[in-house]
């Protein structure tokens, strides 16, 4: 009984190392990484008719079998808007994703958010999100 009982263990042992060995691609997936995103002009509170300019700095590629990629700008006010349309964006040779200008129209606390969809192969795809929230007074 002692002997199936350490057979037993054996095959578990061996079928879990087995297992853990064959994992899928996702261990061999890095997304790339972004800074914070930058407000051009920086200021503590913003007025309703400022225009501004965002801008983030992609800090590492990431790895991986990356398809094809699409970044683009938008804000929290947009949302409720369905004639404001995404602002895409490009990133430059030195990193930096940069938006239009954009007009603050409505006070409040108002999030401008740069958004991404990775896309890799097997119709896997990422997002990526990153906000910053700023004070817009009349």
């Amino acid at each position: 009984m002692s002997k199936n009982k350490y057979l037993n263990l054996l095959v578990i042992m061996l079928m879990t190392v087995c297992l853990t060995a064959c994992s899928d691609d996702d261990d061999k997936i890095s997304e790339p990484t972004f800074s914070h995103i930058t407000i051009t002009p920086e200021k503590e509170i913003y007025h309703v008719g400022d225009i501004v300019t965002c801008s983030i700095n992609r800090t590492s590629p990431g790895i991986g079998d990356l398809r094809d990629t699409s970044y683009w700008w938008y804000t929290s006010w947009w949302f409720t808007d369905s004639e404001m349309k995404a602002d895409f964006q490009e990133f430059s040779d030195d990193n930096v994703n940069t938006s239009s200008p954009i007009t603050l129209t409505t006070p409040g606390r108002v999030t401008l958010y740069f958004f991404g969809r990775l896309e890799y192969p097997h119709w896997d795809w990422r997002k990526i999100e990153i906000g910053r929230t700023i004070t817009v007074v009349e």
